[in-house]
């Protein structure tokens, strides 16, 4: 094992890299996941216990998402759902859209947000070597946040 320090925002990505990740918004698959990769079975037992400990991260991250939403959202009347939209549209007597501003409540949601993923945290991940990788093959994914754990 290895301690490192990541953001939180790499430590959701880490998440994705390991497991896999798909666009919730259109199923597009933008990680397949390192678990998936021809690796020892050591390799993948020390990865399923380092998973529990990113999910709870995120998890946790998650949570403090939806009470910013909460806080700076407003109820979408086409999906019944509370957003913090990016913009406020101006629209004319008519109804038609003139122009749109940034959203003030977006700039605080972004501003809030941003310092909660840029909070870093020190984990004990499991350590990846060379010979780990050595029977992978070639892959899709790009693993900048996983890289981090490989031995040099």
């Amino acid at each position: 094992m290895i301690d490192i320090k990541l953001k939180l925002d790499e430590v959701l990505q880490l998440e994705g890299e390991i497991n896999g990740f798909v666009n919730p918004e259109n199923g597009d698959v933008i990680f397949e996941g390192f678990l998936k990769q021809n690796l020892s079975i050591i390799l993948k037992y020390e990865l399923n216990e380092f998973i529990e400990t990113l999910t709870k991260h995120r998890k946790n991250v998650d949570g403090l998402r939806n009470e910013l939403i909460g806080k700076y959202g407003e109820m979408d009347n086409k999906t019944n759902n509370l957003r913090v939209s990016k913009f406020n549209l101006i629209t004319d007597d008519n109804g038609n859209v003139i122009s749109k501003v940034l959203n003030p409540k977006f700039v605080e949601f972004d501003k809030e947000y941003g310092m909660l993923l840029d909070k870093e945290i020190e984990l004990s991940a499991p350590e990846i070597t060379f010979e780990d990788l050595k029977d992978i093959g070639k892959v899709k994914d790009d693993y900048k946040i996983l890289f981090k754990l490989i031995k040099k």
